[in-house]
């Protein structure tokens, strides 16, 4: 499997994993997730290494994040039975079936976190170049986990494009698979000249029309999604 790097924080140490099979508008990072800056090394290697700097930085967790970790579907089940320390999952969904998520449940995975970009076709498509079917249905698969998978669904509110209104019609949706699931939305970091950043006040407004329908509804607001002091490790001198 492709890692781009380690960032490294008290609480966590996250894994940027290479590639992505979305294109996102609002990526924040497209050159990097695309680039040839990328270490290759197995599973059994990167749990090795997370464990040599969890007993030196004492983080609490692990996220495998991106680019997208599920294009490595069989490597990070064999890192997630080999890591034994939590474990959460950030991902845009598209490739997570039944047969995946029964598989991670069981190699011990903690938690998901699964970014709904949109719930309007039309809107999904322009900004990810992907249908976002495969993604609906496997929120619906996560919230029917046998073994209670812990999950969120996770939306960036970009102004005039992912906006209240479309906050609105997440909620609905996610309301009617179960209204306890968890839906956490985060304010948009400008790339390029494609939105400006969401002021405090939409985010209030969005997360008040998220709670008509959804009883737990957080935002980035008080609950960062980014440590504010992390420590950047590139792999390719280390491996």
């Amino acid at each position: 499997m492709k890692i781009v790097y380690l960032s490294l924080s008290e609480k966590r140490c996250t894994i940027r994993f290479y590639g992505c099979n979305f294109r996102c508008k609002g990526c924040f990072a497209p050159d990097r997730m695309y680039s040839s800056s990328y270490t290759e090394i197995t599973p059994e290697r990167l749990s090795a290494k997370i464990e040599e700097f969890r007993f030196k930085f004492n983080f609490e967790e692990v996220m495998l994040a991106g680019g997208e970790p599920t294009l490595y579907k069989k490597e990070i089940l064999n890192f997630i039975n080999l890591c034994d320390v939590k474990t959460i999952l950030s991902t845009n969904g598209f490739l997570l079936d039944r047969d995946f998520i029964t598989e991670m449940e069981r190699k011990g995975l903690d938690e998901v976190h699964i970014d709904l970009k949109a719930y309007s076709q039309k809107l999904y498509e322009w900004y990810t170049g992907k249908s976002n079917q495969r993604v609906l249905d496997a929120i619906a698969l996560l919230n029917e986990s046998s073994l209670n998978l812990n999950f969120e669904v996770i939306t960036v509110f970009i102004p005039g494009i992912v906006d209240k209104e479309e906050i609105e019609r997440i909620a609905k949706f996610l309301s009617s698979i179960g209204e306890n699931i968890k839906y956490r939305i985060i304010r948009y970091v400008p790339v390029g000249n494609l939105s400006r950043r969401p002021t405090e006040e939409e985010i209030k407004e969005a997360v008040s029309i998220a709670k008509k329908y959804l009883s737990n509804v957080t935002s980035s607001l008080e609950q960062r999604s980014h440590p504010l002091k992390r420590k950047i490790i590139q792999l390719s001198p280390l491996f």
